[in-house]
């Protein structure tokens, strides 16, 4: 297997290729791309744990036959006992970061199991037995640790040593994380699947499964050896669980030129915010197709407005009003992108220089008196607090019969909250964390609540024209999910790029904070593209993990019907590509 392959027939792109063996398998079975994405996301689940699996949520988007589209919203949801003082130290003090993200008030309920057996019970073909057969033969079997794996368990190789299960999966006898090429198994993981199978999707919610979790969160599992005090309690009951849904929701939709854009809805902000930000590129006096430093000009100018409308305004849709309609508007867009300057990078330093171009806001937003978001690094500074770490996945699979999926989940953090749920196998979120005092935007659309579904950045995208689909993409990566997608959508939308040339460029992330000073990879940096734009008044950093921004992938369609398939060809160890004829 390649990170690049093209032919006709079904596809799919995905960061490990065991997941794309799940994929062919279950097509092979007679399965459809909603039967395979689940198939790929519960091996996801195994050999990529440190990203997604039963312990967290995501958005799958699913274009069916019929052309209709539709999003399964699976977002990890905070206990009723949730609150502003969950994440608060016995001293008043909001908990630093790092026993943040091991507290047991950090663990959202999981959507993950709700949202596949729904996704398969509506939309698939086969049965959870079937789908899941893969994944139970590779927990049982193992697999061996490759580099990426063992730097994830490396970085959080204190924290799992904290919970007996964890360390007992993960780490070695002496504490540290499975070197590369050690057999990891996961036999209780194996068993959760077939319970799964078996008894159904309430065994999560309703059933022993639910009382594993409840007394996991509650009563941290951890080892005798442990001698700190970070593992605190949280509080959820088994009413948090059985109350919780996945929803079935009516995708965003939104244009680009001649595009056609469907993504998810709140309490992902991605789709809304480039949505935003390409209707301000729409906006904006074109670049010419060669020009790509004014390409990119545009785009990084987009990301800081774009960014500041979303720190301000943007939450859970069914706890806070969120004035989204207005934010897509004709009227605003145009407003935003009368603060474009095509020849000169924005100082970001003063919220008045973005309002010449509003007469008035409230005009376009009625009662919710909509105001251009602040571009200060005050407006914008609870969003550092966002889990930045390239955990979260994506996977895109197509069965060559119409029907695609393109697919993000997540347990937050890379590791999650560390909690192996005992005798399960099941490593739990840590949605919560970043929901602190004071964190939660201007408007507080973000602040701590009981309840809610912390704001997403997660945009799984469909681009359609003329009716028909031409591309999906997808990436995990915490807010730079947002600036990823959108910067592979206007390479390839905008610029003329291909998927596979969008995906191997160098990348840049603007969103908005540091007075708008923006990040950028070492490849970036050393391309005469950086220097110039610096002339033009961008200000660069260099991003500093080593796995680079965003591992996306993705799926591309030409005029004749042939699909190219795309995956990370560097980023994160790399991802893996196929197309089969079946």
């Amino acid at each position: 297997m390649t990170h690049v392959a093209q032919g006709r027939g079904a596809a799919a792109a995905a960061e490990d290729p065991r997941v794309l063996d799940a994929v062919r398998i279950t097509l092979e079975r007679g399965g459809n791309a909603v039967d395979a994405a689940v198939a790929a996301a519960a091996v996801q689940g195994v050999c990529r744990p440190m990203s997604g699996g039963l312990g967290g949520g995501g958005f799958m988007l699913i274009r069916l036959p019929s052309g209709r589209s539709v999003v399964i919203e699976h977002r990890e949801q905070a206990s009723a006992a949730f609150g502003p003082e969950s994440m608060v130290g016995a001293g008043g003090q909001v908990l630093p970061d790092g026993e943040r993200r091991v507290h047991g008030h950090a663990v959202g309920v999981p959507g993950a199991p709700r949202a596949w057996a729904e996704a398969i019970r509506l939309y698939g073909r086969l049965g959870l037995a079937e789908v899941l057969a893969p994944a139970i033969a590779l927990a049982d079997a193992g697999f061996e640790v490759d580099e990426t794996l063992h730097r994830e368990i490396a970085e959080r190789r204190a924290d799992f040593a904290m919970f007996e299960p964890t360390a007992r999966i993960y780490l070695d006898e002496a504490g540290t994380a499975l070197p590369v090429g050690a057999v990891l198994t996961n036999p209780d993981l194996a068993r959760t699947y077939e319970t799964f199978a078996a008894d159904g999707v309430n065994v999560f919610y309703d059933g022993k499964i639910a009382d594993a979790i409840v007394a996991a969160v509650n009563e941290p599992p951890v080892a005798t050896s442990y001698r700190g005090d970070a593992a605190r309690p949280g509080a959820m009951t088994r009413a948090d669980l059985s109350g919780y849904t996945a929803r079935h929701l009516e995708p965003v939709r939104y244009r680009y030129g001649e595009y056609e854009l469907v993504g998810p809805p709140l309490p992902s902000s991605g789709a809304l915010t480039i949505a935003e930000a390409l209707g301000i590129l729409d906006r904006v006096p074109p670049a010419d197709g060669g020009d790509l430093v004014g390409h990119i000009h545009r785009y990084l100018e987009a990301c800081r407005l774009a960014f500041a409308d979303r720190s301000a305004y943007l939450g859970d849709g069914r706890i806070v009003d969120v004035p989204a309609a207005a934010l897509t508007s004709d009227a605003y867009l145009r407003s935003r992108a009368a603060a474009v300057d095509v020849g000169r990078a924005g100082a970001g330093e003063a919220d008045a220089s973005w309002t010449g171009g509003v007469s008035s806001i409230d005009d376009v937003t009625s009662a919710a008196g909509t105001e251009p978001g602040d571009l200060t690094a005050a407006g914008a500074s609870w969003m550092l607090h966002e889990p930045e770490s390239p955990s979260t996945i994506h996977l895109s699979v197509d069965d060559g019969h119409g029907m695609t999926v393109s697919y993000t989940s997540t347990i937050v953090s890379m590791g999650g909250c560390g909690i192996v749920v005992p005798g399960t196998g099941i490593l739990l979120n840590d949605a919560l964390a970043g929901r602190a005092p004071g964190r939660g935007g201007r408007h507080g659309a973000g602040r701590p609540m009981p309840g809610m579904r912390p704001l997403s950045s997660m945009a799984p995208t469909m681009v359609q024209r003329g009716g028909r689909l031409r591309m999906t993409v997808g990436s995990p990566g915490g807010t730079t999910i947002i600036t990823t997608v959108l910067q592979l959508l206007h390479l390839t939308l905008g610029a003329g790029m291909g998927l596979a040339e969008a995906l191997a460029h160098p990348r840049v992330t603007q969103r908005g904070a540091d007075g708008g000073v923006a990040e950028a990879e070492p490849g970036f940096l050393a391309s005469p593209l950086a220097g110039a734009l610096e002339e033009l008044g961008h200000r660069f950093i260099p991003w500093t993990p080593m796995e680079g921004i965003g591992a996306a992938n993705g799926l591309q369609w030409n005029d004749k019907g042939d699909v190219t398939a795309v995956a990370e060809p560097v980023r994160r160890g790399s991802g893996y590509a196929a197309v089969w004829r079946l």
